[in-house]
């Protein structure tokens, strides 16, 4: 090869890698990583500084790189006793994500579910997961309290903007020195409903002597305490308190304790979730004492999504709680109507608790326009929330930073249709966690 055709073909050679590297050759070009989900360049690209105009410049399209996703990583149990609820609580997620299938302000929002199964140390390694591998935006759910003290540090340590939207662990924004500023809670706050329900069966229930009956351990304790000491207060005296063990099988040695030690007992206020509180409210009725002590439900002893299972065994069960699918405002009539279309049956607070929290999300990204790489503007956006959600104006408390909310008092009766259905008796708003 001569000199003068060495110098031909090699000016040719670069002259081809040079349209490759413009877009306009047919090489792979290597890849480019994904910016994060905090990226600001996510949201709100900042324009590249003109080029001097060339024929091929001219020639390739410009294409809008598109946002990230928005990615909310969900901890709550899927497997063992409380798997109902964590698969309930993800409905109501499911049901927003569907109306909001178009996406917030350029952002898609993503859900990445993961099993807790109840377990607070599979809890915090699914929560590492998602902060440090996944990278997620925010992190919610939490089914009970245990799991969210495994995880209440790391997450304020790591200044990772959470929403625990089940867990109703009382100092999580009762007391100053757990609360974070990255940590929101869009369900309840352990105490809300207890309070009110002891309250109420005082004043309006007119009982005077009730039994206590709740699984043993830091939230049953809790809440019994509440209840209590309230009910007291009101004048009220209290005849027993069973505390069975967690996840309790077999209910007869606890309800026999209430024959033996609460006989002036005139009401029982017993508190159960998932598997345990349809197990409750069956035995309670087969064991015979539905017909002699009427029974005050706490958490989901009396919730609707249960009454076709538990029957006729749930009737005239008294409850209080933040949701009510029957409860006559027209967003939740709309809420319970789309719900009921997509999933066949009637939502409880759990798949309430799931909607509101990412409709909550939804509102504050669009604050931001959304850019969530300012944490600070997105969490100030998270803290202003205001929308009227299927019970009432959804917002935050401004120091607790738990939502404020409406709580009902209910009672399980036969509806015109046959059904068994929980009725509204009396609506008590504007609950917040320092209520009580």
């Amino acid at each position: 090869m001569n000199r003068r055709r060495f110098l031909v073909i090699s000016a040719s050679a670069a002259a081809s890698a040079l349209l490759a590297a413009c877009g306009g050759g047919g090489a792979t070009p290597t890849p480019v990583p994904a910016p994060t989900p905090t990226s600001a360049a996510a949201t709100s690209p900042t324009p590249a500084p003109a080029a001097t105009p060339t024929p091929q410049a001219a020639a390739t399209p410009t294409v809008a790189r598109p946002a990230t996703p928005f990615k909310i990583g969900v901890v709550v149990a899927q497997t063992g006793n409380l798997a109902a609820s964590g698969r309930r609580h993800i409905e109501g997620m499911q049901l927003a994500l569907e109306e909001l299938a178009k996406g917030v302000a350029g952002r898609q929002l993503q859900l990445i579910p993961a099993d807790s199964a109840g377990n607070p140390e599979q809890a915090l390694t699914h929560v590492r997961r998602l902060v440090e591998s996944e990278k997620v935006d925010v992190v919610t759910g939490f089914t009970i309290t245990p799991e969210l003290t495994a995880v209440r540090d790391y997450l304020h340590e790591q200044k990772q903007v959470t929403i625990v939207s089940i867990a109703g662990w009382p100092p999580l924004t009762r007391d100053p020195k757990v609360r974070s500023p990255y940590i929101f809670r869009s369900s309840f706050c352990q105490g809300q409903y207890e309070f009110i329900q002891a309250k109420w069966a005082y004043e309006k229930g007119g009982y005077r002597n009730v039994a206590l009956l709740a699984p043993d351990y830091q939230t049953g304790h809790t809440v019994a305490a509440i209840f209590k000491n309230y009910f007291q207060k009101s004048g009220g005296q209290i005849a027993a308190e069973v505390y069975p063990p967690l996840d309790t099988q077999d209910f007869g040695p606890y309800l026999q304790r209430i024959l033996q030690s609460a006989a002036n007992a005139d009401a029982v206020w017993a508190w159960f979730i998932g598997a345990a509180a349809i197990r409750f409210m069956t035995q309670y009725q087969e064991f015979g004492l539905k017909d002699q002590f009427p029974l005050l439900g706490g958490a989901e002893i009396g919730d609707d999504p249960y009454l076709p299972e538990v029957g006729e065994a749930a009737l005239g069960i008294v409850s209080a709680i933040n949701y009510a699918a029957r409860y006559e405002r027209p967003q939740n009539r709309e809420f319970v109507r789309k719900f009921q279309q997509k999933f066949n049956r009637l939502p409880g607070h759990l798949e309430y608790w799931g909607y509101i929290t990412i409709m909550i999300l939804a509102q504050a990204l669009e604050a931001v326009n959304g850019d969530t790489s300012n944490k600070e503007a997105f969490v100030q956006a998270i803290k202003n929330v205001r929308f009227q959600g299927p019970m009432n104006e959804v917002r935050f408390h401004p120091e607790a930073q738990g939502v404020i909310t409406t709580v009902l008092v209910r009672r399980v009766e036969k509806l015109p249709d046959g059904t068994l259905g929980n009725v509204v008796l009396d609506e008590y708003p504007n609950i917040d966690d320092l209520s009580f």
